[in-house]
């Protein structure tokens, strides 16, 4: 499975959450249920850069930047630390796990607003799944 760039030259955070979707896949092929059509979109707002990263079924396109065709179903807006935090914490159902300490930190961040997360509420499975995506733990 690859990812598909819509850039030629994607930005430091494309090829960084590319990859590591890349790399997970290939790691973990049962992962690749994961993919439902859903539209998501990274801000690291201390860098300056977003990301859109669009799954479908055996497909994952990420580009640069943010289009105003279409809304995501799913924005995080966070600082750049923080977006390594959330691939980087353990997961329980798909979301940071309470009881681990990485997981503690991740939800803290979320109540105090430093992670910002639109959508988690209209569209809860797909920040589960694409946390599971994102997840190298």
């Amino acid at each position: 499975m690859n990812v598909v760039y819509a850039d030629e030259e994607p930005n430091g955070l494309a090829a960084m959450v590319g990859g590591l979707i890349e790399a997970n896949l290939r790691q973990h092929p049962e992962r690749r249920s994961l993919l439902r059509p859903a539209v998501v979109e990274l801000a690291a707002a201390d860098a300056g850069v977003s990301i859109r990263i669009a799954l479908s079924p055996g497909r994952v396109s990420v580009s640069s930047g943010s289009s105003r065709s279409a809304r995501p179903g799913v924005r995080v807006l966070a600082d750049s630390d923080s977006l390594l935090l959330l691939s980087s914490a353990p997961l329980r159902f798909g979301l940071p796990d309470p009881f681990a300490r990485d997981g503690r930190r991740v939800l803290a961040k979320v109540l105090r607003r430093e992670i910002r997360i639109s959508g988690l509420v209209a569209h809860p499975l797909t920040v589960a799944r694409f946390g599971r995506l994102l997840s190298v733990a």
